[in-house]
């Protein structure tokens, strides 16, 4: 059960809670994953990524549904802290072009930006840049407000993104 209500605050203020309590205990796929949110805006959110060797593929480098699972997540991070009131979201569709490997062991910056606000579709971008802020993998993600789950909880789903 979260220690949250899906309908109360912002969810600016939630992810904003979340990179707070990835400092100090692991979350699921973040810690998994070597993920961190190093910063927050409404509709911009930056993640550091360090994968591990668990992440690669036979070929050595890190799997790409390891990398498009990241940048849903960045996708879903970022959607959700452009709304308010906080409003779970789903992805639609998520499209990932990839452009250079990705190797275990390396830091790499993870941004997430909403590039198109809606109240029923959201459009968000992430992308991850290696060190010399190189370009490795895109996606863009199509996102829609989880209404069935904020209705469950007792809040009708007039959320908006910002």
């Amino acid at each position: 059960m979260p220690d949250f209500a899906w309908g109360a605050g912002t969810g600016l203020d939630r992810i904003r809670t979340l990179a707070e309590e990835l400092a100090h205990s692991p979350h699921v796929p973040y810690t998994q994953f070597g993920l961190s949110i190093t910063q927050v805006d409404k509709g911009r959110v930056e993640m550091a990524w360090t994968p591990g060797e668990s992440l690669l593929n036979r070929g050595g480098v890190v799997h790409g549904g390891f990398i498009a699972t990241t940048l849903d997540e960045a996708c879903g991070a970022t959607v959700m802290s452009g709304s308010e009131p906080l409003t779970p979201f789903l992805t639609m569709s998520l499209n990932v072009e990839y452009l250079r490997p990705v190797r275990a062991g390396a830091t790499y910056k993870v941004v997430g930006t909403v590039i198109k606000p809606g109240r029923l579709r959201t459009l968000v971008r992430a992308a991850v840049e290696d060190t010399a802020g190189r370009l490795c993998a895109e996606g863009t993600a199509s996102m829609t407000p989880n209404r069935a789950l904020l209705q469950t909880s007792g809040h009708a789903p007039t959320g908006t993104v910002a």
